[in-house]
């Protein structure tokens, strides 16, 4: 059984496990549909937020508060893809088309969860702290931090009145106490800092239905560059080795393409597509690299239309840098 993987550079990761080549566990939203033919509702994010009692509803139905939140029903390409917020009905209404939803803003930090379940209980669960930027980029974020109780406690009450019939990953993204998105996956993104045995348990998951009793809780950093789409080509191999030899780094992913270099990607927020994704054990040392990479591709390529959304002293002092178009 494989696990299945649209980005070339994150299935290399998987292929070093030596798993059977039989389709059967998704890391992308479009093989978790198509896999979970009972569960296509969770890609429905205006169920989920009826489903809690939010203040949400379809194009076409007034808002009844505002400042309002839009973003389409279902999106199977993640990154925020047609995502923003509106300060006035008005303005959404003359602006939104069918497909999309509204909903009461939401306060409170974003995290993205994982859990496996089985049959409607949650085993396990490791939660992600993210840390947004402008025009839906992201700064960083922090895996393995913890969570407040009630929160946890939705989650569980959650799976538990609505996926009893489920066994399997599941990812939550929330902000604040409220659920926003549920996908029957693993955030791919990170997967290598929860570890071996993980993937290894994940992958007997799908096989057997069954979880260990216990696995090891790790803490680790997801760092992240954003760039207008174009081409970036991967640097010489000497670079790229001194890249991935960076103290307590983990893992690296640059962009996928096209075989003629075109920009391949399933969707990408209004501010930028990721130019690099960083994950380490320790914050510094991703930080660090990102304003080399950076620092490479703006030598490297036309910087005509770059901006730092942080501004210099920022990226020389805490090297914390996203790259978006003026």
């Amino acid at each position: 059984m494989a696990i299945l993987c649209c980005n070339a550079w994150r299935k290399a990761y998987f292929d070093g496990f030596g798993f059977p080549e039989t389709p059967g566990v998704p890391t992308d939203d479009a093989d978790a549909y198509q896999l979970n033919p009972r569960h296509h509702w969770l890609f429905n994010k205006l169920q989920v937020a009826e489903l809690q009692g939010l203040r949400a509803g379809p194009f076409g139905v007034p808002p009844t508060v505002e400042p309002l939140f839009a973003k389409p029903i279902y999106n199977l390409s993640g990154m925020s893809v047609g995502a923003r917020r509106f300060d006035t009905i008005a303005e959404f209404e003359s602006t939104l088309r069918p497909g999309m939803m509204w909903c009461e803003v939401l306060e409170g930090p974003h995290h993205s969860i994982d859990v496996i379940a089985v049959d409607g209980k949650i085993y396990w669960l490791c939660s992600t702290k993210g840390y947004p930027l402008d025009k839906g980029t992201w700064d960083f974020w922090h895996i393995g931090v913890s969570i407040e109780p009630k929160i946890e406690a939705r989650l569980r009450d959650f799976v538990a009145r609505n996926l009893g019939d489920y066994t399997g990953a599941l990812n939550f993204e929330m902000i604040g106490p409220a659920i926003i998105e549920v996908h029957p996956r693993i955030a791919v993104q990170w997967i290598d800092l929860y570890g071996a045995p993980f993937v290894r348990a994940l992958h007997k998951l799908h096989e057997t239905g069954l979880w260990p009793d216990s696995l090891e809780q790790r803490e680790g950093y997801s760092v992240v560059a954003f760039a207008p789409p174009a081409f970036y080509p991967p640097p010489p191999a000497e670079i790229w080795s001194r890249w991935r030899a960076t103290k307590d780094v983990t893992y690296l992913q640059l962009p996928s393409y096209a075989a003629d270099g075109t920009f391949k990607t399933l969707g990408m927020p209004e501010g930028g597509m990721r130019l690099i994704v960083i994950n380490s054990t320790q914050l510094a040392p991703a930080l660090a690299l990102r304003a080399e990479v950076v620092a490479y591709y703006l030598g490297n390529h036309d910087t005509k239309g770059f901006r730092k959304t942080h501004g210099k002293d920022t990226l020389r002092e805490k090297a914390t840098v996203a790259i978006l178009p003026d």
